[in-house]
């Protein structure tokens, strides 16, 4: 299993302070062999950890008890076998250590600094780290629950499993003929309900299925209180408006699987559910980036990182623009806002735009992650 890494958590980490602290990041890599890969490439970036420690000054017996909780990862062989998980972040400093493993990769990376590097795991505050997809039918029910890399059922109490578990008191079977079925839309074994005599629902039918489905929203309401992330519908055409008609549930989105679902495994939903959902979760950062392109020259918007580290340390970032791949090595003098950008890391240098994301995030505003193909590949949209 991995770690969820979702904002409340991403933040308690950027509000961690102290000297020094040492981060290590790296993907898992899946495949022939990749245990013993992916554990050589873990000791090198410890290696490479000693080093910068030795380098700000550390002694060896003070390297030793630091790095203690990471090197006993290296005798965890479980830790090295991919599993669920892409990533890998090691957060350490003197009172306290993180381990998580991530269903998103990151870039390998060691840094030794007074705060956690934040920046390649950003992603995960994006809309696609989380959705749910709700697999409909007369005879089951099933709520999944994915990431990016993983999709899981979870029991929802008081939810009926079934039509008949929700009309447990009603004569369904005089109701409904239900005949074998014929292949749906969405492929992969799945095929949808034929109804005797017609190809939808009669208006007997209509509110049995509205009970149900109604059952069901109640149930989702009260697991999802606290929580609105996108909610997919997997299910025969006829039987989508209907649930339709009675959610109350905010995050379900138009868009839908459709097809039966009941012989489809979680991971072939988890793939067409990615798909189908990539420009629901590209939206939101869409809309930013043109506001972001708007406002640029009228001082409420900027991709110089001078102001924008600047605009950080004064709390005035609304929403940030960060490329989780692409490092800015530097020095900024907060005391008089000034930058000096370096080609290459050192003890004296840091990652500028971590810098950035740590203090955009404890102050209240948000980030979004972009893409290779994003430009530019950091900017900012501010307060005033």
């Amino acid at each position: 299993m991995t770690d969820i890494l979702d904002p409340e958590k991403l933040t308690e980490l950027a509000k961690h302070r102290e000297w020094p602290t040492v981060s290590i990041h790296m993907t898992i890599h899946r495949g022939n062999d990749s245990a013993r890969q992916n554990l050589i490439r873990y000791k090198n970036l410890l290696k490479e950890a000693q080093s910068s420690l030795r380098q700000h000054g550390m002694r060896p017996a003070e390297i030793e008890t630091f790095l203690c909780a990471a090197k006993k990862l290296v005798e965890d062989a479980s830790m090295w076998r991919s599993g669920d998980a892409r990533g890998l972040a090691v957060l350490l400093g003197k009172t306290t250590n993180h381990v998580l493993r991530l269903d998103i990769e990151v870039p390998e990376a060691v840094m030794t600094g007074d705060r956690f590097l934040i920046r390649p795991l950003l992603p995960a505050l994006d809309k696609g780290e989380r959705f749910f997809v709700l697999a409909l039918s007369k005879n089951r029910v099933r709520l999944l629950e994915g990431g990016r890399s993983q999709i899981t059922e979870v029991d929802v109490a008081g939810m009926p499993k079934s039509l008949a578990d929700a009309l447990k008191y009603d004569d369904y079977e005089r109701q409904v003929q239900f005949h074998s079925r014929t292949p749906g839309l969405g492929g992969g074994g799945r095929r949808a309900a034929i109804f005797h005599g017609q190809g939808s629902a009669s208006d007997a039918e209509k509110a049995s299925l509205s009970r149900y489905f109604r059952m069901i929203d109640q149930g989702l309401k009260e697991f999802l209180v606290d929580s609105s992330p996108p909610l997919l519908l997997a299910g025969v055409d006829y039987l989508l408006p209907i649930y339709r008609s009675v959610n109350s549930y905010p995050g379900l989105v138009e868009l839908a699987l459709t097809g039966n679902p009941d012989d489809t495994p979680a991971s072939e939903l988890h793939v067409e559910a990615l798909d189908l959902l990539e420009p629901y979760f590209r939206a939101e950062i869409e809309r930013d980036l043109a506001n972001f392109e708007s406002l640029l020259g009228t001082g409420i918007a900027s991709n110089d990182i001078e102001v924008i580290l600047s605009a950080a340390c004064e709390g005035r970032i609304k929403t940030l623009f960060v490329s989780p791949d692409s490092t800015t090595y530097g020095h900024f003098d907060t005391s008089i806002s000034r930058v000096r950008i370096e080609d290459e890391p050192s003890p004296v240098t840091q990652d500028l735009m971590n810098f950035a994301a740590i203090e955009t995030l404890t102050r209240g505003g948000s980030i979004h992650t972009l893409r290779p193909q994003d430009s530019p590949t950091a900017a900012a949209i501010f307060r005033y």
